[in-house]
């Protein structure tokens, strides 16, 4: 993404609580549908260009809070790389440090370049680990595994290989098992024949143990993945449509089925059979925005029924109140 974010909790119908990435972090109480008054919200500063987020239950610090991916993406150098370093944070939901914004610590970690874009959180054999892909460079991109402890991130490995292409998100499946989204292809030929066949070059890789292999092609301007938590289930945001995929052994993928939208989804999150997401502004507009802070752009997040295929609005905004959202997660 090259849009400024930050994050927020805004609570709609029924007490359900979201997380939502916008232009600024909140905490409130909704109704259905309509806006919460700034006034009655707690602003969370501190998180500079939020990218991506998890959702931490129970943590080793203490009560649930969130991971955030953290790159501010307005400054560049003439080769168009970022300026300052990224850094990866956590906003506790509970107790005396509620909604303070708190960055990790790296231990063991090298002075590679930082610029986190999307990142994933698995528990596994009795401890988190946190996937990050990281835009070291423009051209060279990496994906990096953490050990979550309290308030440090310990360095587990990094990978680079043919498959980490133009990455826009990624799953974790296990430690060394996860599945990788590339926007678009790096080869220019692919890009290129694809796109005489009217095609996208975007693909999913799924990786095991530093093997990779491409499980999907084609795909138009994939952005975003989410995973049951059973594991058995993948969406993939793609072009103006969430599309499903049963989980087989291996790396087999079964198509189940697809979800039409009224516009391009950002992020997802995926719990209790319910995908959050929002409807992204017209590139225009997103252009705008990512460029000058001060040019506001419009909110809406939707929730989509992964058994039925139905579509519901849960927020929407003209960007007075919350400019640009990209995602939601549900916590509760």
């Amino acid at each position: 993404m090259k849009d400024s974010l930050e994050r927020g909790i805004l609570r709609f119908h029924k007490g359900m609580a979201l997380t939502v990435i916008g232009l600024a972090v909140f905490a409130a109480h909704c109704s259905a549908v309509q806006n919460a008054p700034l006034s009655s919200c707690q602003e969370i500063r501190g998180i500079p260009g939020p990218a991506d987020m998890a959702l931490d239950e129970r943590s080793s610090f203490g009560g649930d809070r969130l991971i955030v991916a953290s790159q501010e993406r307005r400054s560049h150098d003439p080769e168009g790389e970022y300026l300052s370093g990224g850094a990866i944070y956590f906003v506790p939901l509970s107790g005396r440090n509620r909604f303070q914004a708190i960055r990790f610590s790296f231990n063991g970690r090298d002075e590679y370049p930082f610029h986190p874009e999307g990142l994933d959180l698995i528990s596994s054999g009795g401890s988190k680990y946190l996937y990050v892909v990281n835009y070291a460079r423009m051209q060279q991109p990496a994906v990096e595994l953490f050990r979550v402890d309290r308030d440090t991130l310990v360095f587990m490995g990094r990978y680079r290989n043919s498959a980490i292409q133009a990455p826009s998100d990624i799953v974790g499946l296990g430690v060394d098992q996860f599945y990788l989204l590339n926007g678009r292809s790096d080869n220019a030929l692919v890009r290129m024949g694809r796109g005489l066949l009217f095609q996208g070059s975007g693909n999913l890789y799924y990786v095991d143990q530093y093997e990779a292999t491409m499980v999907l092609r084609g795909l138009s301007s994939p952005s975003s993945l989410a995973l049951s938590s059973d594991g058995t289930t993948l969406w993939i945001a793609d072009g103006s449509s969430l599309k499903g995929y049963q989980r087989g052994s291996g790396s087999q993928l079964d198509f189940i089925g697809s979800i039409s939208l009224d516009g391009r989804p950002g992020r997802l999150s995926y719990r209790d059979g319910q995908i959050v997401t929002a409807i992204l502004p017209g590139s225009w507009a997103m252009r705008s925005h990512a460029s000058d802070s001060a040019s506001k752009v419009s909110s809406t997040l939707i929730q989509a029924d992964a058994g039925t295929g139905s579509v519901q609005l849960i927020y929407q905004d003209d960007g007075s109140e919350m400019s640009a959202a990209n995602g939601a997660i549900r916590n509760g």
